[in-house]
């Protein structure tokens, strides 16, 4: 019945767009919007496989049949990752280099576990402990405990690229990448292929003398001395060397800088910073209005300028808690749109992230990587909230995939200004702003071993593009832990213990919608490089630069055609220069 009732609607879709494709009098948005809903229907098999009564029909209910089960498969996957504890206990000796305060927030085993401290692993604590463990094998434990601890999402993993292989043949795609890319700004895997190739060659050409300089780090290491692998690099070492590559380096203390980054201050500064730039207001609301204790709640106005009205709602929730997502991330919980009588439907939005509750006597401290995951995230929560559209399915960040992490990842820059990380900082004690020569080292280390810094993110994003690109006609079975162990191997870094059979497992990223999409960080940062190098270098809090990008870019949202957006607010095409040039790879 529902397959009927859709190729019914498909039918009256269809006639609309045939009669109004060329109206002169549709407005742009509205075209949009007629084009996609079609273009909807016939990626779903609806008017291209089915005539009812034939054999077409039974097409487009395997394709219903394929989507519920990969809709399930992705659910059960993401359970598995944030419903389970996923934790490891350590004692104190297995803590060295792990700051005081740190500990002294972990929480005290007893019986068996007595004289142990629990590291939640779900939580964004376990990655920053990667960078100060001084224990080969206390990171070897961490970083396998994150990267491991759902094995019973293997099989999930496999059945779900065999259907989504499936699902694209059905649908007269090669592939899965050929199907997901096709709404897109690269349109083609082809493109696709191009830009992660390209940024991969830069990467190969620089990284062994990168690698050369971390394992001698690792030599020199007192800790690392006698083990069987201290002349070879873990993916467990990169963070802690990395580290410590900086602040030999550049006289740095990622700790000292912590401290002028206490939690709570910091969002309210970045909100007020964001507010300049945005030309908005925020304002905490008060009484039991949110789901959680721990969850804040900000009114959104438009400043006076921008004609004072109600913008939104925005959520902040901060700290880890049983059965809530891991990680960070931004999502609207209810988008914007114009109501038939003219009057706006307000959008809200909330920020989840994982970091680290404050102790009785101490804030939580963030790393500068926070900060900067921080104001990334809030990005997109004010990519939504900015957001004019007509239709809500055009509403802020519902952009194409590739560019929707543009605007987020320019402002990230804003974390590696001067003048922006003096308004950013106050230290937890005295509130006195970070200091001229801290900043200074701080910026210096944003070029230190680019290569190796990007190397993670562009291991996950050849593995998913190799793991979705294969001609599913020819080969049914993909042999995803083959493919996972080759990428792991990604110039000469090695894997610890059984880190290269199943760390796939952990990519909740595959099952959120990034599938066959994670090359949009990098496509939507090339972007993101070329729009902040060409009109905020000079000068990043430029107020009427701030409103034109808010006006040209933010509030359009998908409502146009992004390269249109794009060239709107440049002038011109995109360019990789500025992208290359601010890795340290041009």
């Amino acid at each position: 019945m529902g397959i009927k009732l859709s190729d019914k609607m498909f039918q009256l879709v269809d006639a609309v767009y045939q009669q109004q494709r060329t109206d002169a009098r549709l407005d742009q948005e509205s075209r949009k919007a007629l084009i996609e809903e079609r273009r909807n229907y016939l990626r779903s098999g609806i008017g291209r496989l089915s005539t009812p009564g034939t054999e077409s029909d039974e097409g487009t209910h395997s394709v219903t049949r394929l989507t519920q089960r990969l809709k399930s498969i992705e659910a059960e996957f993401l359970r598995n990752l944030d419903e389970k504890e996923n934790c490891i206990w350590l004692s104190r000796a297995e803590l060295a280099g792990i700051p005081d305060d740190t500990i002294a927030s972990m929480e005290v085993g007893t019986g068996e576990l007595d004289g142990k401290l629990k590291l939640n692993l779900n939580g964004m604590q376990a990655r920053w402990t990667l960078t100060v463990a001084s224990l080969p094998a206390t990171r070897e434990k961490i970083y396998l405990g994150v990267t491991s601890g759902a094995e019973e999402n293997v099989p999930l993993f496999q059945e779900a690229i065999r259907l989504r292989y499936r699902l694209a043949y059905l649908l007269g795609y090669p592939n899965h990448l050929a199907y997901k890319v096709e709404i897109t700004m690269a349109r083609t895997p082809e493109a696709v292929m191009d830009l992660v190739m390209g940024i991969s060659d830069r990467v190969m050409q620089r990284l062994p003398t990168e690698i050369e300089r971390l394992v001698q780090l690792k030599k020199d290491d007192p800790a690392a001395q006698g083990r069987p692998d201290a002349d070879i690099l873990l993916w467990s070492d990169i963070s802690y060397y990395t580290r410590l590559c900086e602040e030999e380096n550049h006289s740095l203390d990622h700790n000292l800088i912590a401290q002028h980054f206490p939690l709570y201050q910091t969002i309210s500064k970045m909100l007020a910073l964001f507010g300049g730039s945005s030309a908005s207001q925020y304002l905490q609301n008060s009484g039991p209005l949110t789901w959680h204790l721990d969850v804040f709640l900000y009114s959104v106005w438009n400043d006076e300028q921008e004609g004072g009205e109600f913008a939104g709602y925005l959520y902040l929730d901060h700290h880890p808690r049983p059965g809530k997502a891991g990680g960070a991330q931004c999502r609207p919980l209810h988008l914007g749109f114009e109501r038939s009588d003219g009057r706006r439907h307000y959008p809200s939005t909330v920020l989840l992230t994982n970091f680290a509750k404050p102790a009785p006597d101490m804030p939580s401290l963030l790393q500068h990587s926070e900060v900067v995951l921080l104001f990334h995230e809030l990005g997109h929560g004010i990519h939504d909230l900015s957001g004019r559209c007509k239709y809500s399915r055009f509403h802020g960040a519902e952009t194409a995939s590739d560019f929707n992490e543009a605007p987020s990842q320019m402002l990230e820059n804003w974390c590696w200004d001067a003048t922006g990380l003096k308004q950013l900082s106050g230290h937890y004690q005295t509130g006195s702003p970070l200091p001229d020569s801290m900043i200074t080292s701080l910026l210096l280390t944003r070029g230190v071993l680019p290569a190796i810094k990007l190397l993670p993110q562009l291991r996950l994003t050849i593995f998913d593009t190799l793991v979705h690109s294969t001609d599913p006609s020819h080969d049914e079975e993909i042999d995803v832990g083959k493919i996972y162990a080759e990428c792991s191997g990604i110039g000469g870094i090695s894997n610890a213990g059984d880190d290269c059979s199943h760390g796939y497992a952990s990519y909740r990223h595959l099952f959120s919608g990034a599938d066959a999409g994670m090359y949009g960080y990098l496509w939507s940062k090339m972007l993101a490089m070329d729009m902040f190098d060409t009109v905020f270098k000079q000068n990043p809090l430029d107020d009427i630069a701030g409103r034109r990008y808010r006006h040209i870019v933010l509030e359009k949202g998908g409502s146009q055609d992004e390269m249109e957006t794009f060239v709107q607010f440049l002038g011109r095409k995109p360019s990789s220069d500025a992208y290359y040039r601010s890795l340290g790879l041009g």
